[in-house]
């Protein structure tokens, strides 16, 4: 049976008005397309109607390391300095390190300067910031300490006392110090600094999920062997209970910027592999043997500086 006429007539009229219409959409798009590119796209050269962007001077670059980490070079230097610190020479090894790592920084360059800085300090030499302090009526050692902004601790090392006795006209050997604390979230690392410049670099954990706070804060107390209070039930764990987290020693931290942030601290670890990583609950967790060195370097009101 022949279809009808009409129904035919309808079919082929959709089909030639369809292809009206997308060839129209072509065009409008292609006119578009042209009129962007013609009047409204910025021109490399900074001509059409949309303003060059003002042409700044290059940034300086700073010089790429002399000495990249784990070269040739770096390893003769850092065995150099290592060589002078073992024949004593703590001095020349100290100032070869600190012109090394002022072009690189090297790991092992930074782990020896702890070391020889450390050594130099409590030792009898001179360094920058050691002098000779004579003992006056009055005097006793937390005195001269809080005179000197240094510990009761290092004061004895230095001057290799067993007891907290000393005599009128003494002459001690003091720190003036000046030591800084600034902590790296995203290394998991504490520099401690001595007048602005890294003295030695410890390995730390810090909170998990970003939960030690970046701001500034300074040490308010220390604590040797200290308890801790379990937050489930406020009981306190004395020190030695193996459910007691803080190690041995404990520093409290506060932030006069940011009164609300209480209970952080930087305390000691017996979890070793907890050191490196975000770790803890918010505080600053070291080895045991890290942070009872720097206990005895810092005093309270010590700058800690914590960023990302």
């Amino acid at each position: 049976m022949a279809k009808p006429y009409i129904a035919g007539s309808y079919q082929n009229r959709g089909r030639n008005r369809g292809k009206i219409v997308f060839v129209v959409i072509l065009i409008h798009l292609a006119l578009v397309a042209w009129l962007y590119v013609k009047f409204w796209k910025p021109k490399a050269d900074g001509q059409g109607s949309a303003p060059a962007p003002t042409a700044l001077a290059p940034a300086a670059e700073a010089p790429p390391p002399a000495f990249p980490a784990y070269s040739s070079e770096t390893r003769t230097i850092v065995a150099d300095a290592r060589a002078a610190a073992d024949a004593g020479q703590l001095t020349d090894a100290q100032a070869t390190l600190q012109q090394l790592l002022s072009s690189t920084s090297d790991p092992d360059a930074i782990e020896l300067l702890g070391d020889v800085n450390i050594k130099l300090l409590k030792s009898s030499l001179m360094m920058p910031g050691k002098e000779y302090y004579v003992i006056q009526s009055g005097d006793y050692l937390q005195k001269i300490a809080k005179k000197h902004n240094t510990t009761v601790s290092l004061l004895k090392t230095m001057n290799g006392m067993q007891s907290d006795t000393i005599r009128l006209g003494d002459r001690l050997l003091v720190f003036n110090g000046d030591f800084t604390i600034r902590v790296s979230k995203d290394r998991n690392s504490l520099d401690l600094l001595s007048g602005g410049k890294l003295f030695k670099r410890y390995s730390v954990g810090t909170g998990k999920f970003g939960k030690t706070p970046a701001v500034e804060f300074a040490i308010t107390d220390k604590i040797v062997e200290p308890p801790w209070t379990r937050p489930s039930d406020n009981r306190q764990i004395e020190y030695g209970d193996p459910e007691n987290v803080l190690g041995s020693r404990w520093m409290a931290i506060k932030s006069t910027g940011h009164p609300e942030l209480t209970g952080f601290g930087i305390h000691g670890t017996w979890e070793r592999d907890s050191i490196g990583k975000q770790s803890s609950a918010g505080c600053i967790r070291m080895l045991n043997e890290d942070v009872e060195e720097l206990f005895d370097l810092v005093p309270r009101k010590t700058s800690v500086t914590i960023v990302e």
